[in-house]
């Protein structure tokens, strides 16, 4: 038998090995040209083997995006967006209520039981979920124990210790540079660096974020003091940033209920001895239905839903530019105040919406 035909039986006979076009084999003629026409046969070849094997079912890396890059539909894009701003409205409610809050609760008895609030609610609708997704979870316990430290724990426990020291306005100028920070750990961690487009959105959104805490005038610049909080605040953002690159960098395949139901138990096993030694120091806060109405917000809007759509944000828009989104956070604050609060919407809040939503737009474009 001719070396040609040994190698076409020795295809045929194999099917365990990995599947080869025929032109990667050697003694045999090229299969990408029809012999009576000349016409080039694009992808019309599917090696023998059960289905399987076939061309089909078989990818390669430039046929298809890298795991981490995955394509999705506009609609799809639409509804992130639209997830990311239900997201950033929720949390300014969250800022509203730490603010006024963390006088009457201390900031480890809001972190703390914020969450286990949310976990007890969570838990039973997760609990099937998790046994289906357990051999994924027990495999990356300690991956996913790192990302729960950094956006349960250390993001809202900071970010409460924080706001006891400093005032809204810089809580809103040290969140502005979360994007900035959510770029530079994309470009550590994954060597990604932004598009021209998104340097530009954001830094346009970033300058309608400076109007509306400066109040539209350059001179409440110089009045800003800053002091040991907004370090604080600074940190909880880097934490913040550094979770959601590491939730693309390498992402989990598992259900989104089951992810967030491990980063809440986790999270509040994290919370706890600090909430214990926060009780050794200080006064416990009074139970009332205030307090319950606060936990019950809390629980279920910037921690449940919140980091739900936060998370599939980040899966089909990127870190950065889900990050941008945080610029709509003094505004949403600003509209919050003026619903519930009966604050003043001013022309500035006008003028920097309009300026952060171009930039957001600017953001989005690829």
């Amino acid at each position: 038998m001719s070396e040609r035909m040994k190698s076409f039986w020795m295809i045929q006979d194999n099917w365990h090995t990995p599947a080869r076009r025929p032109e990667q084999i050697s003694g045999l003629p090229s299969m990408r040209t029809c012999s009576t026409s000349g016409t080039i046969l694009q992808n019309t070849w599917k090696p023998a083997g059960p289905p399987s094997m076939r061309s089909e079912h078989l990818s390669s890396p430039m046929d298809n995006p890298a795991p981490n890059t995955p394509q999705y539909p506009k609609g799809r894009h639409l509804l992130a967006y639209a997830g990311l701003v239900f997201t950033i409205l929720c949390w300014s409610g969250n800022t509203v209520l730490a603010r006024w809050a963390v006088f009457d609760i201390k900031p480890m008895a809001l972190s703390f039981y914020r969450w286990f609030i949310a976990m007890v609610i969570i838990l039973p609708f997760a609990a099937p979920l998790i046994r289906k997704d357990w051999p994924v979870i027990r495999q990356n316990f300690l991956y996913l124990l790192f990302l729960s430290f950094f956006s349960v724990a250390v993001y809202n426990s900071v970010l409460y210790v924080g706001a006891q020291y400093t005032s809204a306005t810089n809580i809103g100028l040290v969140i502005g540079v979360m994007p900035g920070m959510t770029i530079l750990f994309a470009w550590v961690l994954n060597r990604e660096l932004p598009r021209f487009n998104q340097s530009l959105g954001v830094s346009i959104a970033m300058a309608g974020m400076m109007v509306i805490i400066l109040k539209g005038s350059i001179s409440n610049l110089i009045a800003l003091t800053f002091n040991p909080g907004d370090l604080l605040i600074l940190v909880s953002i880097s934490s913040w940033a550094l979770y959601s690159v590491l939730l693309k960098k390498r992402p989990l395949v598992i259900h989104p209920v089951s992810l967030l139901s491990c980063l809440i138990v986790l999270g509040v096993i994290c919370i706890f001895p600090f909430y214990l030694w926060e009780l050794r120091v200080t006064t416990h806060f009074a139970l009332n239905r205030a307090t319950l109405l606060i936990f019950g917000y809390l629980a279920i809007f910037p921690s449940i839903l919140s980091y739900i759509f936060w998370n599939h944000g980040v899966k089909v828009v990127g870190p950065a530019r889900s990050a941008a989104f945080m610029y709509l956070l003094p505004l949403f604050t600003a509209i919050m105040a003026f619903v519930f609060l009966d604050e003043s919407i001013l022309p500035f809040h006008i003028v920097g919406g309009v300026i952060i939503f171009a930039g957001l737009y600017l953001t989005s474009r690829k």
